[in-house]
Protein backbone atom coordinates (compact mmCIF):
# COMPACT_ATOMS: atom_id res chain seq x y z
CA UNK A 1 0.00 0.00 0.00
CA UNK A 2 0.98 3.55 -0.63
CA UNK A 3 1.73 5.82 2.29
CA UNK A 4 -0.21 9.03 2.42
CA UNK A 5 2.06 12.11 2.64
CA UNK A 6 0.62 15.10 4.42
CA UNK A 7 1.50 18.60 3.21
CA UNK A 8 2.22 21.41 5.66
CA UNK A 9 4.31 22.14 8.73
CA UNK A 10 4.57 20.24 11.94
CA UNK A 11 4.13 22.05 15.22
CA UNK A 12 7.83 21.67 16.02
CA UNK A 13 8.89 23.21 12.71
CA UNK A 14 6.53 26.13 13.25
CA UNK A 15 7.80 26.73 16.82
CA UNK A 16 11.44 26.71 15.66
CA UNK A 17 10.64 29.22 12.90
CA UNK A 18 8.82 31.55 15.30
CA UNK A 19 11.73 31.35 17.76
CA UNK A 20 14.27 32.25 15.06
CA UNK A 21 12.15 35.19 13.87
CA UNK A 22 11.85 36.38 17.49
CA UNK A 23 15.61 36.27 18.02
CA UNK A 24 16.29 38.21 14.81
CA UNK A 25 13.63 40.80 15.70
CA UNK A 26 15.09 41.31 19.19
CA UNK A 27 18.47 42.04 17.61
CA UNK A 28 16.95 44.59 15.20
CA UNK A 29 14.90 46.59 17.75
CA UNK A 30 17.80 48.64 19.21
CA UNK A 31 18.85 49.85 15.76
CA UNK A 32 15.25 50.85 15.04
CA UNK A 33 15.11 52.93 18.23
CA UNK A 34 18.26 54.84 17.20
CA UNK A 35 16.79 55.37 13.74
CA UNK A 36 13.55 56.73 15.23
CA UNK A 37 15.57 59.04 17.51
CA UNK A 38 17.58 60.36 14.53
CA UNK A 39 14.42 60.89 12.49
CA UNK A 40 12.70 62.83 15.30
CA UNK A 41 15.72 65.09 15.72
CA UNK A 42 16.03 65.59 11.98
CA UNK A 43 12.34 66.50 11.77
CA UNK A 44 12.73 69.05 14.57
CA UNK A 45 15.88 70.61 13.13
CA UNK A 46 14.51 70.84 9.59
CA UNK A 47 11.29 72.37 10.96
CA UNK A 48 13.24 75.03 12.86
CA UNK A 49 15.50 75.73 9.88
CA UNK A 50 12.61 76.11 7.46
CA UNK A 51 10.70 78.32 9.93
CA UNK A 52 13.74 80.59 10.27
CA UNK A 53 14.09 80.86 6.50
CA UNK A 54 10.33 81.54 6.26
CA UNK A 55 10.66 84.26 8.90
CA UNK A 56 13.40 85.98 6.93
CA UNK A 57 11.37 86.07 3.73
CA UNK A 58 8.24 87.07 5.64
CA UNK A 59 10.03 90.05 7.19
CA UNK A 60 11.08 91.25 3.74
CA UNK A 61 7.61 90.65 2.31
CA UNK A 62 5.82 92.48 5.14
CA UNK A 63 8.42 95.27 5.35
CA UNK A 64 8.50 94.72 9.10
CA UNK A 65 10.95 93.23 11.55
CA UNK A 66 9.90 89.79 12.76
CA UNK A 67 11.02 88.07 15.97
CA UNK A 68 11.47 84.40 16.73
CA UNK A 69 11.19 83.91 20.48
CA UNK A 70 11.85 80.71 22.38
CA UNK A 71 10.56 79.51 25.71
CA UNK A 72 12.31 76.65 27.48
CA UNK A 73 10.89 75.10 30.62
CA UNK A 74 12.93 72.06 31.55
CA UNK A 75 12.42 69.43 28.86
CA UNK A 76 9.43 71.22 27.31
CA UNK A 77 10.08 73.98 24.80
CA UNK A 78 8.42 76.01 22.09
CA UNK A 79 9.14 78.87 19.73
CA UNK A 80 6.91 81.54 18.31
CA UNK A 81 7.12 83.88 15.33
CA UNK A 82 5.64 87.35 15.65
CA UNK A 83 6.01 90.85 14.25
CA UNK A 84 8.39 93.13 16.13
CA UNK A 85 6.59 94.44 19.20
CA UNK A 86 8.00 97.18 21.38
CA UNK A 87 5.19 96.70 23.90
CA UNK A 88 6.35 94.03 26.36
CA UNK A 89 2.76 93.32 27.45
CA UNK A 90 1.86 91.97 24.02
CA UNK A 91 5.12 90.13 23.32
CA UNK A 92 4.92 86.72 21.72
CA UNK A 93 4.76 83.95 24.31
CA UNK A 94 4.62 80.63 22.48
CA UNK A 95 3.25 78.93 25.60
CA UNK A 96 0.14 81.14 25.44
CA UNK A 97 -2.31 80.20 22.69
CA UNK A 98 -2.83 82.96 20.14
CA UNK A 99 -0.15 85.36 21.41
CA UNK A 100 2.14 84.83 18.40
CA UNK A 101 0.55 86.29 15.29
CA UNK A 102 2.55 84.45 12.62
CA UNK A 103 3.26 80.93 13.94
CA UNK A 104 3.77 78.85 17.07
CA UNK A 105 5.57 75.50 17.27
CA UNK A 106 5.34 73.28 20.34
CA UNK A 107 8.33 71.05 21.05
CA UNK A 108 6.11 68.27 22.41
CA UNK A 109 5.49 67.13 18.84
CA UNK A 110 9.19 66.20 18.65
CA UNK A 111 9.31 63.62 21.46
CA UNK A 112 12.68 63.24 23.17
CA UNK A 113 14.25 66.41 21.77
CA UNK A 114 15.51 69.31 23.85
CA UNK A 115 16.20 72.87 22.74
CA UNK A 116 19.03 75.05 23.99
CA UNK A 117 18.66 78.49 22.46
CA UNK A 118 20.54 81.72 22.67
CA UNK A 119 18.72 85.00 22.63
CA UNK A 120 15.61 85.64 20.57
CA UNK A 121 16.25 86.17 16.87
CA UNK A 122 15.08 89.29 15.05
CA UNK A 123 14.99 89.38 11.26
CA UNK A 124 15.23 92.91 9.86
CA UNK A 125 13.25 93.69 6.73
CA UNK A 126 15.67 96.10 5.01
CA UNK A 127 18.15 93.48 3.82
CA UNK A 128 16.90 90.31 5.43
CA UNK A 129 19.67 90.55 8.00
CA UNK A 130 19.27 89.08 11.47
CA UNK A 131 20.56 89.29 14.99
CA UNK A 132 23.39 86.76 15.07
CA UNK A 133 22.45 83.77 17.26
CA UNK A 134 22.12 79.99 17.34
CA UNK A 135 20.09 77.15 18.82
CA UNK A 136 20.99 73.55 19.60
CA UNK A 137 18.50 70.72 19.31
CA UNK A 138 19.56 67.44 20.86
CA UNK A 139 18.48 64.01 22.01
CA UNK A 140 20.29 61.65 24.35
CA UNK A 141 22.60 60.43 21.56
CA UNK A 142 22.67 63.20 18.93
CA UNK A 143 23.08 66.97 18.76
CA UNK A 144 22.58 69.46 15.91
CA UNK A 145 23.07 73.23 15.84
CA UNK A 146 21.20 75.87 13.82
CA UNK A 147 23.22 79.02 13.20
CA UNK A 148 21.73 82.30 12.01
CA UNK A 149 24.41 84.65 10.73
CA UNK A 150 24.17 88.43 10.89
CA UNK A 151 23.34 88.53 7.18
CA UNK A 152 20.33 86.25 7.76
CA UNK A 153 21.81 83.01 6.44
CA UNK A 154 20.53 79.90 8.21
CA UNK A 155 22.72 76.81 8.32
CA UNK A 156 22.78 73.53 10.22
CA UNK A 157 25.85 71.72 11.54
CA UNK A 158 26.95 69.16 14.15
CA UNK A 159 28.61 70.90 17.13
CA UNK A 160 29.91 67.79 18.88
CA UNK A 161 31.73 65.02 17.03
CA UNK A 162 30.70 62.43 19.63
CA UNK A 163 27.01 63.24 19.06
CA UNK A 164 27.26 64.04 15.35
CA UNK A 165 24.45 63.15 12.99
CA UNK A 166 25.07 61.86 9.49
CA UNK A 167 24.29 64.45 6.84
CA UNK A 168 25.39 67.54 8.77
CA UNK A 169 28.92 68.95 8.57
CA UNK A 170 30.91 69.78 11.69
CA UNK A 171 30.60 73.33 13.00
Amino acid sequence: MKEKHEKGFTLVELMVTVAIVGIIASLAVPSFSKMIERNRLKEAIESLKSDLMFTRTESIKRSANINVSTKINGSSWCYGIDTDNTNANTACDCATVGSCLVKTVDGSQFVGTTLTAGENITFFFRRGSASNTNAILSTSNYSVKVIVSDIGRVRVCSPDSSKAMVGYDAC
